[in-house]
């Protein structure tokens, strides 16, 4: 039987190599949580270390090891990836709640209490099932906000209901009537660093990634759809203004996750500042 309570998860690959904020996130959401779900996909680059040190820290904290591919992925259905491991992680929760979150993400200090407060309040007649939380999305530094292509996203569901992952992993789904009571969080705000890396100085992938979705944006430059393995990444500066121009960037003036000062600290370097 499920117990009372919140189940935290996140999945982790290569995390150190791609800079990614996973030990940020999972701080960021561990408070509210009466156990945390970490599932490790055997990286090579010390992050599976890094998961362990938290887990000796934090006793709360459960790791478990999963391939990052299966076989079927392999063939070419490598979309499904972020979705079945995500689902694979909700599976281990012991708790009648589960949320997630992933490796370049943070949940803002302020809105834990407003999470807590519909997962621990008594069952009712149309109690919510699921929680959708709004979103701050970065780009090419921790100054810029960009649409993206979500605003909000659902990231917690009753293990017992049919949310679960959509795709990527970027949203929950249900398929049944009954689960689609959605509390939509007003105070609480996740925040997305996947993109705000994206300077010439950041690592290849993160470069690529951030290209392609300027590219989905709108912005189909040879510069962007030529580039290849190796090549060195190419400076960004001529979409960034161009997208500044059509109003996509907007000023960030909140404050950031307190988890994340340290972070943001050492991650200066990489971010591509334009005018």
């Amino acid at each position: 039987m499920l117990r009372e309570g919140l189940t935290g998860h996140l999945l982790i690959y290569q995390g150190e190599k791609f800079m990614f904020n996973y030990k940020e996130a999972i701080l960021s959401l561990l408070p509210i949580c009466d156990e945390f779900v970490i599932c490790e996909c055997f990286s090579d680059d010390g992050t599976y270390e890094e998961c362990l040190a938290l887990a000796r820290q934090y006793p709360e904290i459960r790791i478990i090891r999963h391939p990052w591919q299966s076989e079927e992925e392999e063939k070419g259905y490598e979309y499904r990836r972020l979705a079945r491991l995500t689902d694979l992680c909700t599976e281990e929760s012991r708790t009648k709640w589960f949320g997630y979150i992933q490796g370049d993400e943070c949940l803002h200090e302020d809105g834990l209490e407003e999470i807590k407060y519909v997962v621990r309040r008594k069952e009712v007649p149309n109690s919510p099932r699921a929680i959708s939380i709004p979103y701050h999305h970065f780009v090419c530094n921790m100054s810029t906000t960009w649409p993206f292509v979500y605003q909000s996203s659902i990231r917690f569901g009753w293990k017992d209901s049919t949310w679960r992952a959509l795709e990527d992993a970027w949203t929950l789904r249900c398929s049944r009537k009954e689960d689609a009571l959605v509390y939509p969080a007003s105070h609480a705000r996740m925040f997305h660093y996947g993109f705000a890396l994206g300077g010439s100085m950041a690592r290849m992938q993160k470069e690529k990634n951030l290209q392609l979705a300027f590219q989905a944006l709108g912005f189909p430059d040879p510069k962007v759809i030529a580039m290849a393995d190796g090549d060195r990444p190419v400076s960004n500066a001529y979409l960034f203004q161009d997208a500044k121009d059509k109003g996509l960037f907007k000023p960030f003036t909140g404050t950031h996750p307190a988890v994340m000062k340290q972070w943001i600290e050492d991650h200066r370097q990489y971010e591509e500042v334009f005018a």
